[in-house]
């Protein structure tokens, strides 16, 4: 697999089955966060969108009843199992409009989507022989672990986080690459297949 420039999204996912894989300088992939059109929006969105804002809910009210509990034992010097019921409904009256607006059936399928590009990306590893472990993470990386799709994984982070079999290559090969590189840019479009050497 030879990646001039960018691997995003798909492309990412089609790179974790490659058994070499090949670099650019400057060269990118992306997380594997699914991309849906939002028809309310009508813009595409991610899938993450949603499944995160849950964690993001549930760690603010656990943070928030931390705080209330703090501030009403300090105020009040009540024993925690007298305080917690009350505290326990405040934080739960302040979330539950939030929590109100997440619809469980769209949820599930966001959930669902993120589950297949993960199930994916563990097949395709284990297809370019990464270990079961190893390929679990990685998806599991590239698919929960990013803030946005946009985010940039350089080949920094590609080689530290060993998401693909990484190799050196000569003087000549870069020479090609960055030949295909410029190439594409001059032509603007996007290619996927074999480089062959004449």
């Amino acid at each position: 697999m030879v990646i001039p420039r960018y691997a995003k999204s798909a492309a990412t996912l089609l790179s974790l089955g490659a058994t070499r894989a090949l670099m650019g300088e400057d060269a990118e992939i992306g997380p594997l966060d699914a991309q849906l059109w939002d028809e309310e929006r009508e813009e595409p969105g991610s899938a993450l969108n949603e499944v995160q804002a849950l964690e993001q809910l549930h760690s603010v009210a656990l943070q928030h009843l931390d705080q209330t509990m703090v501030t009403m034992v300090g105020a009040t010097h009540k024993k925690t199992d007298v305080l917690l019921p009350i505290a326990a409904k405040f934080v739960s009256d302040m979330m539950c409009p939030m929590l109100n607006k997440i619809d469980a059936v769209h949820y599930a399928k966001q959930a669902r989507i993120l589950a297949v590009a993960q199930h994916y990306a563990v097949r395709l590893l284990l297809l370019a022989g990464a270990p079961e472990e190893r390929a679990n993470k990685i998806a599991d990386w590239l698919v929960n672990r990013y803030p946005e799709h946009g985010f940039v994984i350089d080949r920094q982070e590609v080689e530290s986080g060993g998401f693909l079999p990484l190799v050196d290559a000569t003087d000549s090969l870069n020479e090609r690459v960055k030949a295909v590189e410029r190439a594409l840019l001059a032509s603007r479009i996007t290619a996927f297949g074999r480089l062959k050497e004449e």
